[in-house]
């Protein structure tokens, strides 16, 4: 059988089918105001599975009855040459109605000629860069119904059981998927990794917002609390990027959003998350995705509003590159209004920064190197790692860094998800002096400042981008903090679980910190400090590279490419390590 197929609430799907080829398209003239431009570059490549596929994650199938009606070729008397797949030579089972019908549905959609054949004008659009939510545009066929339980919000904004209504041309989804007050927050809480700067990516939120914001009755603010969870929250992720939607890369899905709940019970209720494998620029260009009109469509859908069959509407779920000026059709405003009214006359709309335009970065001319051929994360040795805001950790390796995150709802180990890197610590750190290319050693205080320390320096900050209460830029000497001046370095710093203690690790000895003591902490002068590693912390090697206590409690401790588990109870290395550190969560891949 094949190997099954996972639908977008993490539903394990079996088509029952024996036997598919991967074959040419059919070719059917099309006419190119309907497709995007980047489609009708090459003909695509499309599978009976993949289409299948395809066709369940837009909205076009039902589910169950694609699930309960398997087909099996083994003599089968309804093998034989089925034209729509343009194949020659070979048997291919004939394709379930259901498949056929969501075929012509799709087709009739976007005005494409209604064959019901896998045909290459299909299969194109199929495969063209899109928004990933589903059109569930068919007035027909209600969505399919998948009992399992709600995860988080991609299972009730993606693949809802109710049907939906039409509104002219705009789609609604349930009355009851839309906000219950006028007043929303946004935050981004991070940004592209490549190509657009922070402060542009800012700029373009903060003008989508305002576009909305002038036509409907609803006022959107921007959370600049780190520590406050926004309404909307904004995220750039590729791949896995914490939801149960992976992205599929360059191309194809270019991101996705979910619909508000009244009780806002979903953990990504009105979220929107855009695939960071794409190259993202705040306009019109040939090569790069504009920003603007992404942003715009998926905030629709962070509002309630759902996909429109018109071309020139925002909502329009294909990605249209020759937009030369993003801004709202009637059909976005009439769909909006419908839900939350229209905006009040006078109403105040936040200013947008002005930026001087930019040209697009030059082509790459040199295809950047794999990040399996710069780092080895099979066998790396690594600096540091930080917990901050109890959100994400930190690894630090020579200038370089890495964000690993984990789910909002669940903090268990297996939650942790990979976010961006490797970045420079000069560039996600810029509160830091440029010479500050390396990290020793880190920790978050319960204030919420974050102790660096790099040489016989540290530093104290508020967050990455300033210092703590006028911490001095250049740093203090460690001897601020108490230490002996023949202390080169902090090795590792942590803090323990068992009496939520911060311990600074140099050499063979450790020091007891008190983080409160002091204008910016001190080490315990008293209780025989500094005491030696070996006595307290059995089977630890020394000196040690990184430490750091996990969501679970259990300390980790690091030394070139292996770590160490530390037994809190019995104070001592957990039998069985050391181990290698092999970072699975980077991008290591052993092969068994």
């Amino acid at each position: 059988m094949l190997p099954p197929l996972i639908s977008e609430s993490g539903m394990v799907i079996h088509f029952g089918i024996l036997l598919f080829c991967l074959c040419p398209v059919r070719a059917i003239p099309l006419s190119k105001s309907v497709m995007p431009e980047e489609s009708l570059r090459k003909p695509p490549k499309l599978g009976f599975v993949e289409s299948m596929e395809l066709l369940l994650r837009y909205g076009y199938l039902n589910f169950d009855a694609i699930n309960t009606n398997p087909i099996s070729v083994e003599n089968d008397p309804r093998t034989n040459k089925w034209r729509g797949f343009g194949v020659d030579n070979a048997s291919v089972v004939e394709p379930p109605k259901e498949y056929v019908s969501g075929l012509r549905r799709f087709q009739q959609r976007y005005g494409l000629p209604i064959t019901g054949e896998l045909d290459v004008a299909t299969a194109a659009l199929l495969t063209a860069p899109r928004c990933g939510n589903p059109d569930q545009a068919v007035s027909d066929t209600t969505l399919p119904r998948f009992h399992t339980r709600l995860q988080n919000r991609s299972d009730l904004g993606n693949l809802s059981d109710r049907p939906l209504r039409r509104v002219k041309r705009y789609l609604i989804g349930d009355e009851k998927m839309k906000w219950t007050k006028k007043k929303l927050t946004w935050q981004i809480r991070n940004y592209p990794s490549h190509s657009l700067s922070r402060v542009r990516t800012h700029a373009v939120f903060q003008h989508t917002f305002n576009m909305w914001s002038k036509v409907v009755d609803l006022d959107f603010v921007e959370e600049k609390d780190y520590f406050k969870s926004p309404d909307i929250e904004i995220n750039f992720g590729a791949g896995k990027h914490g939801d149960s939607i992976p992205f599929d890369g360059p191309g194809g899905v270019l991101a996705h959003a979910f619909y508000p709940t009244p009780d806002n019970v979903y953990s990504f209720a009105g979220d929107a998350h855009f695939d960071d494998a794409e190259t993202w620029n705040d306009g019109p260009h040939k090569e790069n995705r504009n920003l603007v009109s992404v942003a715009a469509h998926e905030l629709g859908h962070s509002l309630g509003l759902g996909h429109s069959a018109v071309p020139t509407a925002i909502m329009y779920p294909y990605y249209v590159s020759t937009w030369k000026r993003v801004q709202l059709d009637k059909d976005d405003i009439a769909g909006m209004q419908q839900i939350y009214g229209a905006a009040k006359p006078g109403k105040f709309i936040p200013p947008e920064p002005f930026l001087p335009d930019i040209p697009p970065p030059p082509p790459v001319t040199t295809p950047p190197p794999e990040k399996g051929k710069v780092f080895d994360y099979c066998n790396i040795s690594i600096n540091a790692i930080i917990k901050i805001r109890n959100l994400e950790f930190y690894i630090f390796k020579g200038s370089w860094q890495w964000r690993i995150t984990w789910s909002k709802t669940v903090t268990t180990w297996v939650s942790y998800q990979f976010r961006d890197g490797p970045a420079k610590i000069t560039y996600y750190w810029p509160a830091l002096p440029k010479y500050v290319d390396y990290i020793d050693a880190g920790i978050e205080r319960d204030d919420a400042a974050i102790y660096m320390f790099r040489g016989r320096r540290f530093w104290l900050l508020a967050d990455n981008m300033r210092m703590k209460d006028g911490f001095p830029v250049d740093g203090l000497p460690l001897t601020d903090l108490g230490l002996p001046s023949y202390v080169a370095s902090v090795d590792a710093v942590f803090r323990w679980n068992d009496n939520q203690v911060i311990y600074l690790f140099s050499g063979d000895y450790y020091w007891r910190l008190d983080e409160k003591a002091g204008r910016y902490g001190q080490v315990s002068q008293g209780l025989d400090y500094p005491r030696r590693i070996a006595d307290t912390w059995r089977g630890v090697p020394t000196p040690v590279d990184a430490a750091f206590t996990g969501l679970n409690g259990k300390t980790i401790f690091f030394k070139d490419t292996q770590h160490y588990l530390f037994d809190n109870v019995a104070m001592r290395v957990h039998d069985g390590y050391p181990q290698p550190s092999a970072l699975g969560i980077l991008g290591c891949v052993r092969n068994e």
